[in-house]
């Protein structure tokens, strides 16, 4: 019996199998790509003023409150009329004991707006107040920001 091996043969190619190779690539791909942590942004524009003080600690039970150069209230990325914004902190005050709030007022937005903002926050209850900056070192687009409690 004359059997041929494989492989023996001299015009056979060696063959590399790259089937588990591409496997294994896209399955890093796939790891890399959900663990990628982002950063979370507001869509909106605002361009906030600058300070000299040092950061604090935001901690979990912080609400955003966003005041845009034309007027505009958004809460935690969410619109809000001028007259729901008092119930509206008082109910996410009820509801997860909001302990910190923090103003990102555009440099450009109405002082007068602001301090209602700050006044709302205070009616409803919660117990701390951060106005959020730029620090003077910070280009003008760069999106990092200080919360600087008051």
């Amino acid at each position: 019996m004359n059997f041929k091996r494989k492989g023996l043969d001299e015009e056979s190619e060696p063959a590399l199998n790259l089937t588990s190779l591409i496997d294994v690539m896209f399955l890093l791909v796939i790891f890399f790509a959900v663990s990628t942590t982002f950063r979370v942004h507001p869509g909106l524009s605002v361009n906030l003023p600058r300070a000299h003080s040092e950061r604090i600690a935001e901690d979990k039970k912080t609400v955003k409150g966003v005041l845009t150069r034309t007027g505009e209230i958004y809460l935690d990325n969410q619109e809000v009329a001028r007259d729901d914004l008092l119930e509206t902190l008082r109910k996410l005050q009820r509801q997860s004991k909001v302990s910190l709030f923090v103003l990102e007022a555009d440099a450009d937005a109405s002082h007068g707006r602001a301090v209602e903002l700050m006044d709302a926050a205070r009616q409803a209850g919660i117990p701390r107040l951060a106005i959020a900056t730029n620090t003077e070192g910070d280009a003008e687009d760069e999106e990092d920001e200080d919360v600087n409690e008051r």
